[in-house]
């Protein structure tokens, strides 16, 4: 397990790459120092073996040596070639490496070196009679520590270039490829797409256990997600035919309560049948909310399932619904619609909800004796498009200025609100503006002067199965209607 991490491989290229260099140095210094014996003292001492000096040799062999001129601690010294003994007393033992490598023709070379150039010998075959037929030549320590250093020197460098190269290929490129597939796996984790298995090596170095951590991490993930899903989809399915059911129930209540409270006499009873009545209707949007936003969430868009639909008629029934709240709280409600019908194309349903949630909340925000206004019209934009707008005003508490870009977010309502009624959390313009956003529709929040807030909303007709008119038709629902 140890010998498969980067530690020990990095430990093991490096005194490799040593060991090589180590031994490239030795052998370049070597075959340096024997290129420079071979190539220059060689044939010096060929070239001073002169006819002379053979018979000089030949007519005292066991006396004769040779001077190398300037050249220090050279001495040399006659042998027979057959059996490598020396006729002088004094001269070495010839080397039996040198007799293994020596040629049998005249002018062929010998030579063994010491460790790095201390010394060595040099056997050189002449043409003379035996025993001067082999010049045997030794030294010691020749002075050329100068060349010597300079080929261990470039030995040296020329190692440590190749080390590095070799540590390069065999670990930090391979390194380096490994990370850079690990970052790109690790920028998928968890990610539907995109994310390649890194492998599954349990008995790897650090980067394949750190892979085996990212792939059971995504699948983990991948699990963990798959399961949310399932749990929000049914939990959306659920909600959503729980607000499907209480759809009815809470109409009819909303009926009987309007019912009884035109019964009662003024007074707390009827005080506590309005509250009761606003509470229902509260339910009610909220019950609608949530079954839209269900759908919305599991895929469902307000482009599916379009028809002609006519916009007067939605905004009459909205104010219909609309108008028991209205009266039990004394709010003046004022509808205007165009003559001719304003019909588009669009899901009647999601219109509905999202006109219904800006009206409910001006009513049930809108300040006591009140009054709201609910306009539709239907005119030309610059572009010369076709175009409607519906636009809701109350005479409530105004909006800050600060507070206008966060209406419709899911979060928000505003601290009027949250005083005058601290239930829900703004889910009705949240509907209304992701309604909007889908359908291409612009949605805009104004404060009024001196009070009160413009909700507005304007989308292109898709299509009339009539010509507009600038003639419009207004009615009023009063308290007193």
């Amino acid at each position: 397990m140890r010998a498969r991490t980067i530690a020990w491989r990095v430990l093991v290229v490096m005194l490799g790459a040593g060991l090589i260099g180590t031994l490239g140095g030795a052998i370049v210094a070597d075959r340096t120092v024997r290129a420079a014996y071979i190539g220059q003292l060689a044939p010096q001492f060929a070239a001073r073996f002169t006819e002379d000096e053979a018979r000089a040799c030949e007519r005292a062999p066991e006396r004769w040596t040779m001077s190398v001129g300037p050249v220090r601690g050279f001495s040399a010294y006659a042998y027979d070639a057959e059996h490598r003994r020396p006729p002088n007393p004094d001269a070495p033992a010839f080397d039996a490496a040198l007799a293994a490598t020596l040629g049998t023709k005249p002018r062929d070379t010998a030579i063994s070196l010491r460790f790095v150039a201390r010394g060595g010998a040099m056997a050189i075959r002449t043409a003379a009679a035996p025993p001067c037929d082999v010049i045997y030549v030794e030294w010691q320590n020749a002075g050329l520590g100068g060349r010597v250093a300079l080929a261990m020197a470039a030995s040296a460098v020329a190692s440590a270039l190749f080390s590095s190269w070799l540590g390069f290929m065999a670990i930090v490129y391979p390194l380096v490829r490994r990370i850079r597939r690990l970052h790109k796996a690790t920028a998928h984790v968890g990610e539907p797409d995109g994310y390649n298995g890194l492998g599954n090596r349990e008995n790897g170095d650090e980067l394949d256990r750190l892979a085996l951590v990212l792939d059971r991490a995504h699948t983990r993930i991948r699990h963990n997600a798959a399961l949310l899903e399932e749990q929000r989809n049914a939990l959306e399915r659920h909600l959503a035919h729980v607000a499907h059911d209480l759809r009815t129930p809470l109409t009819s209540l909303q009926v009987t309560l309007e019912y009884v409270a035109d019964l009662v006499a003024p007074g707390e009873a009827r005080e506590a049948l309005a509250a009761a009545l606003k509470d229902t209707v509260y339910l009610d949007g909220l019950t609608q909310n949530l079954r839209l936003a269900s759908k919305l969430r599991s895929g469902w868009s307000p482009t599916d399932e379009v028809a002609d639909v006519n916009l007067s008629d939605i905004v009459m029934r909205i104010a219909m619904r609309a108008r028991m709240l209205a009266k039990r709280r004394g709010i003046t409600l004022d509808v205007s619609i165009p003559d001719e019908p304003v019909v588009i194309l669009c899901n009647a349903v999601a219109v509905e909800q999202a006109t219904a949630n800006i009206v409910d909340n001006a009513v049930a925000y809108g300040e006591p004796h009140g009054h709201v206004a609910v306009l539709l019209t239907s005119r030309r934009s610059q572009d010369e498009r076709s175009v409607f707008e519906i636009e809701v005003r109350d005479d409530g508490s105004s909006v800050a200025p600060l507070q206008l870009p966060t209406l419709g977010q899911i979060t928000f309502r505003s601290d009027d609100a949250r005083q005058k009624d601290p239930r829900g959390s703004g889910l009705g313009l949240a509907i209304t503006s992701e309604i909007c956003t889908r359908m291409h529709w612009s949605l805009a929040f104004e404060a009024l002067e001196p009070r009160g807030l413009c909700v507005r909303i304007v989308g292109a007709t898709q299509h009339l199965t009539q010509p507009c008119s600038a003639a419009v038709r207004a009615s009023r629902i009063s308290p007193s209607t």
